[in-house]
């Protein structure tokens, strides 16, 4: 699983870069798509509150290239900064608050609960993800593994965003995608604690 994910990631990477050799060429930022991609997230966000989750999805998607082309455009202009990894990670944080806090409202409008605590932890777990990683970090700790870092979830809520409409045991495919994020999220941080005091153990 690990040297799959490698290959789709490394292989991905190398197409952004492309793109980005031509934006940085055109005179593009990286700032300028992490400010841009944000501005879309804010705008999903009444998308979701109003239920047109294909539109969202359509939205989210276009934020997500954004997200995904602003390092190749750093790395083919004036190379990757720390301002811009800051404000790069800073920003991805925001997105995911404002996506799952719309997702928070929608249900509880509904009086759905059930789905909404689903949103709740998912949210909470996917902070945890990327705190884990950038606190091992910090100690000298490698902290990749998991299932669930945060392009595999917006790959997942992208599948319940596209499949909102259909239901599945009377619950919509949404919901059941949520109940899963919430569940495999969680055991990505658990599993990233557990590889990260196993590391700190050994080295001491």
């Amino acid at each position: 699983m690990a040297n799959l994910k490698t290959r789709y990631t490394d292989g991905a990477r190398r197409g952004f870069f492309k793109v980005g050799v031509v934006l940085a060429r055109v005179g593009l930022t990286a700032d300028m798509l992490t400010i841009f991609g944000l501005l879309l997230h804010v705008g999903v966000v009444p998308l979701i509150l109003t239920g047109h989750f294909l539109w969202a999805l359509l939205v989210g998607v276009v934020a997500a290239i954004c997200d995904a082309l602003d390092g190749a455009v750093a790395r083919a202009g004036v190379g990757p900064t720390k301002a811009g990894a800051f404000l790069d990670s800073t920003t991805d944080r925001i997105s995911e608050f404002l996506v799952s806090g719309a997702l928070t409202v929608y249900f509880a409008r509904l009086g759905q609960w059930w789905p909404t605590v689903a949103v709740l932890v998912f949210m909470g777990a996917a902070q945890m993800v990327s705190y884990t990683r950038s606190r091992a970090e910090a100690l000298g700790v490698d902290c990749k593994v998991g299932l669930m870092s945060r392009p595999e979830r917006l790959v997942v809520l992208g599948v319940g965003f596209l499949f909102s409409g259909w239901h599945i045991g009377g619950a919509s495919v949404l919901v059941w995608i949520l109940y899963l994020l919430a569940v495999l999220t969680s055991l990505t941080v658990l599993h990233r604690m557990v590889h990260v005091m196993r590391k700190l153990r050994t080295a001491a």
